[in-house]
C-alpha cells in the first residue's frame, strides 16, 4: 500500500516555542499513526486539485504561520484529494461531495465534527478556529457522531457508489431509483451517504428525511442533516432554473421558506434568481442583482468571478460585459488570484482591450506558475488574443 502513494510529511516552521504542524499527503494509515504517536486529533483536509477556495483554504489557515502553530498544539492534518480514493476510501466514507470539506477525527477514525466549504460567511480563519475548538471540546467530553462507525468497509457500499467516487465510472439511468427502490432501511449509514452525495431521491424517501430530521441530527450530526436539506433544496430550485418554470421556481421557493431559516431563504433567493436571470439570458437583471449584492455585501469574490466567467462565456451584450468587466476589475485591483486575473483578462479580451488583455493575461499566468496551477488553458487563450 505505501507503494501505491507518495505520504510526505511536512514540519511546517512556527513561531518560536511553538509545537510544529505535521502535514501529511494522502496517507490515512500513516496520518492515523502519526495522530497516535503525538497523541493528537486528526484534520482530513478533502480538496481536489482544481478548485479555487481549497487553494485558499490551505494558503489561509494551513501555511499561514500562526494558525499553523495554533493548529499544531492539538491536531496533525491529513491533505488529502478527494479524487484519488482508491486506497483508503475516505471519500466514500464520508461521501465527500462538496470541497473544501473539513473532517475531524480520533487517531482510531471516529468522527467528531465536520465543515463543508469555509464556513459561514465571517473570516476563513475565525471559521476555523470556531471548528477547531468545537471538536476538541466534543472531544474531551467524549461526544462523537455516532451513525458513523469507525472502520471504513468498502463492501457494504453499491456498486454504482463506489465507481462514481472513486471517478471510474459515471452513474448510470436508474441507478439510484433501484437502489431507494430496495432500501427498507433509510437511516442507515450507506443511505445517508447516498442521499447527501446524490440527493436526487424519490419523494418517499425525501419526506422521510424531513419527518426525521432530529433524528437524522443526532445520529449523523447536524452539518449531514443539513447538507442533505441543503441538497434538497438546491435539486428544486435547479430544475425549477432548467426548465425555466416559474410555477416551478415559486414553489421551489415555499420549500425554502418552510425548512430553511428567513436569513438562509434570502441567501437562497439571492443566488437563484441569478441563476435563473443568466438561464434566460436577461444578463442586465443579472448584472443590477450582482451589483446590488456587492453594496450588501451578500456575494465572494469567488461568487463573483464565476458570475463574471459566465458572463464571458455565454454573453453577447456589449454592456452587460462592460459592466462584468468593471466589477472583476475591482476584485482584480484588491484581491489578485490566477482565475480572477483569468477571468478579467478574457472579458477585457472580449470587449475590444486587447493589448490590457494580453497584458493582464501575462499576470495571471505568472501567478499561476508560481501557485502550482495549470496555465495551459490560460495560454492557449492568450495566444489567440
Amino acid at each position: 500500500m505505501k507503494q501505491l502513494l507518495i505520504a510526505v510529511m511536512v514540519l511546517l516552521a512556527c513561531r518560536a516555542g511553538a509545537q510544529p504542524l505535521t502535514i501529511i499527503e494522502q496517507d490515512y494509515e500513516l496520518a492515523q499513526h502519526t495522530a497516535r504517536q503525538q497523541q493528537k486529533l486528526l484534520i482530513v483536509d478533502f480538496y481536489t486539485t482544481w478548485c479555487v477556495p481549497c487553494k485558499v483554504l490551505d494558503k489561509t489557515v494551513f501555511r499561514n504561520d500562526s494558525m499553523a502553530a495554533e493548529i499544531g498544539k492539538h491536531f496533525v492534518v491529513l491533505r488529502y484529494d478527494a479524487e484519488k480514493d482508491s486506497v483508503f476510501n475516505l471519500s466514500l466514507k464520508h461521501h465527500i461531495c462538496s470541497y473544501p470539506t473539513t473532517v475531524i477525527l480520533t487517531a482510531d477514525g471516529r468522527l467528531i465534527h465536520k465543515m463543508f466549504g469555509t464556513g459561514s460567511r465571517g473570516p476563513l480563519t475565525d471559521n476555523y478556529r470556531q471548528l477547531l475548538r468545537e471538536s476538541r471540546t466534543l472531544h474531551s467530553r467524549g461526544q462523537y457522531i455516532e451513525g458513523f462507525s469507525g472502520p471504513i468497509d468498502p463492501a457494504v457500499y453499491p456498486a454504482f457508489y463506489k465507481k462514481f467516487v472513486r471517478r471510474t465510472a459515471d452513474i448510470r439511468p436508474g441507478d439510484l431509483e433501484q437502489y431507494w427502490a430496495g432500501n427498507k432501511d433509510l437511516m442507515s449509514e450507506v443511505s445517508v451517504a447516498v442521499l447527501a452525495y446524490f440527493g436526487d431521491a424519490p419523494e418517499r424517501v425525501r419526506d422521510y428525511f424531513l419527518q426525521h430530521k432530529p433524528e437524522y441530527e443526532a445520529r449523523y450530526g447536524k452539518p449531514d442533516a443539513q447538507f442533505i436539506l441543503d441538497r434538497m433544496v438546491s435539486d428544486r430550485f435547479h430544475a425549477a432554473i432548467k426548465a425555466k418554470d416559474e410555477a416551478a421556481y415559486a414553489a421551489a421557493v415555499q420549500f425554502a421558506k418552510e425548512y430553511l431559516s428567513p436569513a438562509q431563504v434570502a441567501e437562497c433567493e439571492d443566488s437563484y434568481s441569478l441563476e435563473l436571470y443568466m438561464a434566460r439570458g436577461d444578463w442586465a437583471k443579472a448584472t443590477d442583482l450582482v451589483g446590488d449584492r456587492i453594496r450588501r455585501k451578500t456575494i465572494s469574490d469567488n461568487s463573483l468571478n464565476y458570475f463574471c466567467w459566465k458572463v464571458y462565456e455565454q454573453c453577447s451584450d456589449k454592456q452587460a460585459t462592460g459592466r462584468a468587466t468593471l466589477l472583476i476589475r475591482d476584485v482584480a485591483g484588491r484581491n489578485p488570484s490566477f482565475a480572477v486575473l483569468d477571468t478579467y483578462a478574457r472579458l477585457l479580451f472580449k470587449h475590444g482591450h486587447t493589448a490590457e488583455a494580453k497584458a493582464t493575461m501575462l499576470q495571471a499566468i505568472a501567478m499561476g506558475k508560481a501557485n502550482g496551477e495549470d496555465t495551459q488553458e490560460s495560454e492557449e487563450a492568450l495566444a489567440r488574443f
